[in-house]
């Protein structure tokens, strides 16, 4: 550059700092320079796009990711497959954490480190037909897989009500909503489990809300995990990630109008109306537990690894909870928020 063009540049610059609006352009470009160039790319899975998981969506479109530095992607996968993509290293972070936790049983380094609700956020749906889970028996139930942490559920549901898991017959349908309600119009099957958002769309279709299985018992749901690796070498980062979708979860509680519309631009709900959504927002935030969210309780915990860990893989002796959890970095988080919010 010549000292002829560097003086015209600084000529330029000092004009346009006399502008206040000018000048805030330019603070303001710079700063977002800046963040782009120190934001930590990383990318979290998720089994759908559904409400039970609107919170990685509220803390992505309100800025939670940001504030922490990062550029947050998020992928859809099944639960088996999002495992598999956490030990290949191609996401950070998995939300189909019932997968993990029994891939983590078998041997695989993985490890759960925060559950969203301390309930179950699912609803068993069936045909208008079907008033009580004793009429259930002899019938066929869609759940996302055999094994899987909707099969659980029913079986729990259907004994807790006298019936043995071999009076029901279970079918494996997948993660979409919408094809299971389908299922239940035209008789394919009878019953089947829904999150909040399309229960409420399956109540509009004419099924009847047979019960909200959370009042059941404790029962942790929707686990996160991420690999051993991570844990090990990138603690801190993981903190960040966790207080993001921590601070997730408490907007939807505190303002389920407001996450109602990140709902509507982000998660594949279908046709449904604001005012439904707000519904079915509330009745998730019944599994919510109340303070800081993220810690399971004890009973919880116990109930998880037996009823979704040892039974389903068969394993016979007991499961340490160490093996397929670690919620030390959770714990802390819970920790530093309960402070902060005593301090105001």
């Amino acid at each position: 550059m010549s000292i002829r063009n560097g003086s015209s540049l600084i000529k330029s610059m000092k004009t346009l700092a006399q502008s206040p609006l000018s000048l805030a352009a330019i603070v303001l470009g710079f700063s977002l320079c800046v963040a782009t160039v120190s934001a930590e790319k990383i990318r979290t899975v998720i089994p759908q796009s559904s409400l039970n998981y609107l919170s990685i969506y509220v803390a992505e479109t309100r800025g939670f990711f940001q504030q922490e530095g990062f550029e947050h992607e998020i992928l859809v996968l099944a639960g088996p497959v999002g495992a598999a993509a956490l030990l290949a290293g191609s996401v950070d972070f998995g939300g189909g954490g019932g997968s993990a936790m029994r891939a983590a049983a078998g041997g695989a380094p993985l490890k759960a480190i925060f559950f969203q609700t301390e309930k179950v956020t699912a609803y068993l749906v069936a045909d208008p037909s079907i008033s009580s889970a004793v009429d259930l028996k002899g019938k066929k139930v869609g759940i996302g897989g055999i094994g899987s942490s909707q099969d659980t559920l029913v079986t729990m549901f259907i004994e807790q009500a006298g019936l043995a898991a071999n009076e029901i017959t279970r079918i494996a349908f997948g993660a979409d909503a919408s094809r299971r309600i389908l299922a239940i119009k035209t008789g394919m099957i009878n019953a089947t489990i829904l999150d909040p958002g399309t229960v409420i769309f399956a109540e509009r279709e004419g099924l009847r809300s047979l019960a909200f299985l959370g009042d059941l018992f404790p029962f942790p749901f929707q686990a996160f995990a991420t690999t051993d690796k991570k844990l090990r070498e990138n603690p801190e980062q993981v903190k960040r990630w966790l207080r993001a979708m921590v601070q997730g979860l408490m907007f939807i509680r505190d303002n389920p109008e407001e996450a109602a519309d990140v709902a509507l631009k982000r998660l594949r709900i279908g046709n449904l109306p604001k005012a439904s959504l707000i519904e079915g927002i509330k009745r998730y935030n019944q599994a919510l537990a109340a303070g800081v969210p993220g810690v399971p309780s004890a009973e919880g915990i116990k109930n998880l690894i037996e009823h979704d860990i040892r039974i389903p893989l068969k394993i016979a002796g007991e499961i340490p909870p160490q093996k397929v959890l670690d919620l030390r970095l959770i714990q802390q988080v819970k920790a530093e928020l309960e402070r902060q919010k005593s301090i105001r």
